[in-house]
């Protein structure tokens, strides 16, 4: 894969991540008027997006040379 491609990717990956967390915890904490009894977990998909948006941001790191494993 092209090195532009994959720094393409990844930032729209981070943008995506962001979006998600924060409608996930918009979501999460807004007053419930209904008593429905199933609704979304938007706490597991807002922490599950941030995870993953980690993990891209150390993927970034990576791309722009800094090293981030512990090699010997």
């Amino acid at each position: 894969m092209d090195a532009n491609l994959d720094l393409i990717l990844t930032l729209a990956g981070v943008a995506v991540c962001a979006v998600l967390a924060a409608l996930g915890i918009r979501f999460r904490f807004t007053e419930k008027t209904d008593i429905r009894p199933y609704r979304m977990p938007w706490m597991i998909i807002a922490l599950v997006s941030v995870a993953v948006g980690f993990m891209l941001v150390v993927h970034l790191a990576n791309l722009f040379g800094f090293e981030t494993g512990n090699r010997r």
